[in-house]
């Protein structure tokens, strides 16, 4: 009896201090912000993981490596490291059975992908943002092995829940039709245009779709819309941010890509 009690006491502690840490991982994210606050996130996610697979720290540890790359200019850097965030995303998916067993029996994951559901939506977003901006800045050869893999997640995103993320798969599929190479036959910036407004309709108040919708749309050989490049970007810098604390960084970011999309101006519209 003592001993079943110590065995449970024991366990009972493991879970308690394993659940500080958890709360200690949201609320340096909170904060990634600030670099150092950032790399212990990602630090503790990476401890924790060590010791074994969880879901959630995964998923932390996805969405961490995401912001970093997105505050980084060195190109080699970056894609490193947005392709450790798509391992971390890739970690979390593996916790839920109905994809690991079908994996682990060799299915093909764009088929595996229609398992999952909207519960499993933040290990599949956060595995293709990661993967979809990995996809972007990596060697062309790099780029064309993912490319098919980074649209089928973003298809099943759609079919699932186009809104999460404040509309994450519109500025996915915004940027997709207008960047992707015309040679694919894909491109078409009518339907960038629809999906950024989309996005811009499902969430407003997150203002990286208003600058992706300005900088991959409207400066499109096809399209340069000056007008509407000039309007939007405006639209982020005038925005009150205080509202939505839960994005102050990255309408922060948001707001600093628009004023240097503003002074660029003039190159992007030549």
């Amino acid at each position: 009896m003592r001993k079943a009690l110590l065995i449970f006491w024991g366990l009972l502690s493991i879970q308690f201090l394993f659940a500080n840490e958890v709360e200690k991982i949201a609320e340096l994210y909170k904060q990634r912000a600030n670099k150092e606050k950032l790399d212990e996130c990602i630090s503790l996610c990476e401890k924790i993981l060590a010791t074994g697979a969880n879901r959630e720290v995964a998923v932390y540890l996805a969405k961490a490596y995401y912001f970093k790359a997105e505050g980084i200019t060195d190109n080699s850097t970056r894609v490193d490291i947005f392709d450790k965030g798509v391992k971390a995303g890739e970690l979390a998916l593996n916790t839920i059975e109905r994809y690991s067993k079908p994996m682990a029996e060799k299915q093909k994951e764009e088929q595996v992908l229609k398992n999952l559901t909207k519960d499993d939506m933040d290990a599949l977003y956060w595995t293709a943002a990661n993967l979809a901006r990995y996809g972007k800045y990596a060697s062309f050869t790099k780029k064309l092995a993912v490319k098919s893999r980074i649209r089928y997640f973003w298809d099943r995103i759609m079919e699932i829940d186009p809104d999460y993320n404040y509309g994450g798969v519109y500025r996915f599929f915004g940027g997709y039709y207008a960047l992707v190479p015309s040679i694919t036959g894909e491109q078409d910036p009518a339907k960038s245009k629809e999906m950024f407004e989309k996005g811009v309709a499902s969430a407003p108040y997150y203002l990286e779709t208003k600058v992706l919708y300005a900088e991959a749309y409207c400066t499109h050989s096809k399209v340069k819309n000056i007008e509407l490049f000039r309007q939007l970007l405006n639209e982020v810098l005038t925005a009150d941010v205080s509202a939505y604390p839960e994005i102050l960084p990255e309408n922060e970011n948001a707001k600093l890509k628009a004023k240097d999309l503003l002074a660029r101006e003039k190159e992007l519209f030549e």
